[in-house]
């Protein structure tokens, strides 16, 4: 270790403070050092509230909008070739307006999906290579916030089942997924952000009682690294499932005592995506104004579009220095496409099964249960993650072979002669347990794993980098989906291309090598500044 170190040319030796205001103990005789604004427990706090604030609506806008609109398709469609009215229980063939065209009703939400994704990456290439710089970060951060709960505002006012109202519920919709990207990724940069101004990044000595540095060994600093770098990562997560369940459990209340009949008892989700975009907007302003400001090099050109695509192409240069980063961003963007997208197909099939509208009321018990069940899981691997002797990598492994066993489990249904395959609502349950919990845990895993081999100065671009790359695979999976059900009318073939990219996201993680990956992070990413003329 202390070759990486002379090596690398580190001069700053990073100390923890023992002070009720810093995380961490050491000796009180250690020397002085600048003060880092994320330091503060205050400054972690105050994170925390940005991370809950973005919940209410995340929560709503993955489960109560999709089911919206879902409802909303079904009452306006008809059956293939009849006018018939839709079946709302069973095997539901239905086909709705779409564009020129019809489509099948649950491809119409998933074809909205696809459409969200692709615009999510692009506004994530800007964003994510100007975020870096002065204080634009935390500005933008709190601007994606605010936009993307305004847009849950208007949903209450869609009650009257009309064509109009549901497009634009639908634009709604696909306008929260394209932001969402935004603040997930300037959130996650504060991950590398607090694990290195806290000395857990490029700490890789201490003050020993004679006051002279003494290098830790390099596994027990690794372990360091991981167990701060996970308590901050779950933090967050859990963070932004309380906020979440806030919304979840009005959802439950509003639909158990507003009397709603089942024909129209999807409205009660409006109500519920409106309270959540309030929520967001509240608690959003009120993180912004005690978050600190972290403030980045200078820009070095007003041209921000030109500076963001430069920064692109400067940071697909760098694979050969960090490919290990690289690696792991693949593998992480294959499974994240499966399981979101899976999520979306689970969770449209729990609806039909259990029947649209007579379900409703069960439904928002499954969908609360769901973000339950994921925080238990991240407290739990946040509690035995620093006791066992087990490395993060194969605690990654563990958790997508349960990923893994949950999705081909459903397509096992494709099959008429098959009796299980998420046909009875009890297997929705126990999938959901296992699949909630170690999705978690997983998510949590991986931002800890990448922040650890991320180069200084670069936390946005590289978080950024995961949804950027997700261009080529966020939506296209869901518009496959999509084509996939239109044909079929059933959802458990959508599972398929969800499977098969769990299979090969687990070839990456194989691959990647972290310890490599954590001195690779040591190496400066530039020798001169960006700049643009």
């Amino acid at each position: 270790m202390a070759d990486v170190l002379k090596d690398e040319k580190i001069d700053a030796i990073a100390v923890e403070r023992n002070s009720d205001e810093e995380f961490g103990n050491t000796p009180q005789d250690a020397p002085d050092e600048p003060k880092s604004p994320l330091r503060t427990k205050k400054a972690l706090i105050a994170w925390m509230i940005l991370c809950y604030s973005t919940g209410p609506t995340a929560g709503v806008a993955a489960r109560y909008v999709p089911a919206v609109l879902q409802s909303g398709a079904n009452l306006l469609g008809h059956k293939p070739g009849t006018n018939e009215p839709c079946a709302k229980r069973g095997v539901v063939k239905c086909v709705v307006k779409f564009g020129a065209g019809e489509v099948d009703y649950n491809s119409y939400v998933l074809y909205l999906q696809s459409i969200g994704r692709a615009m999510e990456g692009v506004l994530t290439i800007f964003l994510s290579g100007i975020a870096d710089f002065a204080h634009y970060r935390k500005t933008l951060m709190i601007i994606s916030i605010i936009i993307f709960g305004a847009f849950a505002l208007p949903f209450t006012s869609f009650a009257d089942r009309t064509y109009h109202n549901l497009i634009t519920a639908s634009a709604l919709w696909v306008s929260m997924t394209t932001v969402q990207g935004a603040y997930g990724t300037l959130e996650s940069s504060y991950i590398p952000l607090f694990m290195r101004e806290t000395g857990w990044l490029t700490s890789r000595a201490r003050i020993g009682q004679d006051g002279k540095a003494v290098l830790i060994e390099e596994e027990e600093s690794k372990k360091q690294l991981f167990n701060r770098g996970t308590l901050v990562s779950v933090l967050g997560l859990i963070s932004g499932n309380v906020g979440t369940l806030t919304s979840l459990l009005i959802g439950v209340i509003i639909t158990y005592t507003s009397g709603t009949g089942a024909f129209d008892g999807y409205k009660d989700f409006l109500l519920a995506i409106t309270i959540g975009g309030c929520l967001t907007i509240v608690f959003g302003i009120i993180g912004y104004l005690t978050l600190p400001s972290v403030r980045g090099p200078k820009l070095p050109s007003k041209n921000l579009p030109v500076l963001a695509v430069k920064r692109w192409f400067e940071l697909f240069k760098s694979i050969p220095k960090y490919p290990e980063a690289f690696k792991l961003c693949v593998g992480w963007i294959l499974w994240n496409t499966g399981y979101s997208n899976f999520n979306s197909v689970i969770g449209l099939l729990f609806r039909e099964v259990s029947g649209l509208g007579v379900g409703d009321r069960l439904y928002t018990v499954y969908t609360f249960t769901a973000v339950l069940t994921a925080s238990i899981g991240s407290l739990t691997w946040m509690f035995v993650f620093p006791r066992l002797d087990f490395k993060i990598k194969h605690y990654a492994y563990v958790f997508l072979i349960i990923n893994i066993f949950c999705i081909f489990w459903g397509t096992l249904g494709i099959s008429n002669n098959v009796k299980i395959g998420y046909k009875y609502v009890p297997e929705f349950w126990i999938e959901q347990t296992l699949f909630s919990m170690t999705s978690s845990a997983l998510r949590s895993a991986n931002r800890v794993m990448y922040a650890s081999m991320l180069p200084r100065g670069r936390e946005a671009h590289f978080f950024g980098l995961e949804l950027t790359l997700d261009l080529a695979t966020g939506w296209i999976n869901p518009l496959v989906q999509s084509v996939i059900q239109d044909r079929t009318h059933n959802l458990r073939y959508p599972m398929l291309p969800n499977l098969f990219l769990l299979i090969i996201a687990a070839g990456f993680y194989v691959w990647f090598d972290l310890d490599k990956g954590i001195k690779d992070s040591l190496k400066s990413f530039n020798d001169v500044e960006v700049t643009v003329e």
